[in-house]
């Protein structure tokens, strides 16, 4: 992806590509979504970005030199496994940080109600969701916030779709009632009628948020969640102001609210990609590092994706028969895998360990440099799930192994790897098949 540095459009009466207002705005929206539980990038070399540390530090610049910011955020703040440790780390950053308004996506309500209420009222968090209610018919949290910022007046309501996200699905909808997002918004907006701005958080595809604009008029801005989709520029639909930041909470979008011009309010989109350009904000990060000392030998909730062997077994055990297949991984970066994250000064992380060693947290599996030395790595147990006696036990490997993106990406997703190309990655680890195969 492009880098998104100030990238700005006005979507006023004149449409976008018109000059900003020459006055100072009356507020700044900062908006984001789907932080997936990141705390800080991670030490990868391939653009590591976003996190909850370049996105505070930034909010702070904003919050230093402008005087009127709130702070959205359209849902998916926590991880999407449930890693208590975790997610007791992002509601303190959060809490601290003082945002705005927080829309409540799938991966919150994966943590059940119960606990959700319990990290608002323990973190100050301000949740937000128009439209689940409790069995008795209750709101689960506020169905919206105002705030006023200097002449400004603005309402924020969030809504979900009613559906099972994530692979495996999470089956967060037991227990509770999830109204139309469309029926909850328009209610939202009549009960919002007095505010100057009305922002909605809209947790659910773009496509769906596109019919949201559409068929509940009145609202000026909504932010997409759950959904890949980048917006630079925005999309007007329904007199509404579309603006998405994509996915694990690599962007940091800004509207500037102006002043009414042509009977509308003129509104100034801007976005920043979270790069390695963005510092980190120190507080974040000593957190995180706190997080890490915290979380340091507990491995985090197996992905239950990726293929399990009958035991766990170094590449070395694999050179006996296949030597030249074994000369051709060591050239590969997965056969450094560990020595990267010491470089990058991640290897307490466990859920850095958990992708750059084999079967960390599973029977067998690695336990640490000093003990499992030989599983500190990406061995070839990660694409060929056989153990090294195989040919004896009459076991065959598939011939020619499809490695499937979803393996891939398992370790290689968008907050790992977030310029991860599978069709030119695959080639580079791919071997000759053994010399038996060739001569069939």
């Amino acid at each position: 992806m492009a880098a998104l540095c100030a990238l700005a459009a006005c979507a006023a009466a004149n449409g976008p590509g018109c000059e900003p207002p020459k006055t100072p705005p009356r507020a700044v929206i900062l908006y984001s979504a789907d932080n997936q539980g990141v705390l800080a990038a991670c030490g990868c070399p391939s653009n590591p970005s976003g996190g909850l540390s370049k996105r505070q530090a930034l909010i702070e610049q904003y919050r230093r030199t402008r005087p009127h910011v709130v702070v959205v955020d359209a849902g998916d703040l926590f991880p999407d496994k449930p890693n208590p440790i975790k997610i007791k780390y992002v509601a303190t950053v959060v809490g601290r940080a003082k945002w705005d308004a927080i829309g409540l996506g799938d991966q919150e309500f994966a943590l059940g109600v119960p606990r959700l209420l319990e990290l608002a009222r323990e973190h100050n968090l301000p949740f937000v969701c128009s439209n689940v209610r409790d069995e008795a018919g209750k709101f689960v949290v506020a169905p919206h916030i105002i705030r006023q910022v200097a002449d400004c007046r603005i309402g924020i309501f969030s809504v979900i779709a009613d559906e099972d996200y994530g692979w495996p699905p999470l089956g967060w909808r037991k227990g509770l009632k999830v109204e139309p997002p469309i029926e909850a918004a328009r209610r939202e907006v009549q009960d919002l009628a007095g505010c100057d701005l009305i922002v909605a958080l809209s947790h659910q595809s773009i496509y769906d948020t596109r019919d949201l604009a559409a068929q509940a008029p009145g609202i000026h801005v909504i932010v997409s969640g759950h959904d890949p989709a980048i917006l630079p520029k925005g999309q007007e639909v329904g007199g509404a102001l579309i603006v998405a930041t994509g996915e694990v909470g690599r962007v940091l979008g800004a509207i500037s609210v102006g002043g009414v011009e042509h009977g509308r309010l003129h509104l100034v989109n801007e976005m920043t990609e979270l790069s390695a350009r963005v510092p980190d904000a120190k507080w974040v990060m000593d957190l995180y590092w706190k997080y890490v000392e915290e979380s340091k030998d507990k491995p985090p909730p197996d992905w239950k994706l990726t293929p399990v062997p009958e035991r766990y077994e170094t590449s070395e055990a694999c050179r006996k028969c296949h030597p030249a297949e074994y000369r051709a991984w060591q050239k590969t970066r997965h056969a450094r895998a560990y020595e990267s994250i010491k470089k990058a000064r991640r290897q307490d992380d466990p859920e850095c360990i958990l992708c750059h060693t084999m079967g960390y947290g599973r029977p067998g599996g690695f336990a640490s440099m000093a003990k499992t030395p030989g599983l500190g790595r990406v061995t070839c147990q990660a694409c060929h799930v056989v153990t090294s006696d195989h040919a004896d036990r009459k076991i065959k490997p598939e011939p020619k192994i499809n490695i499937h993106s979803r393996l891939c990406m398992s370790c290689h997703g968008p907050v790992q790897s977030p310029d991860f190309d599978y069709f030119v990655a695959k080639p580079k680890i791919l071997h000759k098949p053994p010399d038996a195969d060739r001569r069939k």
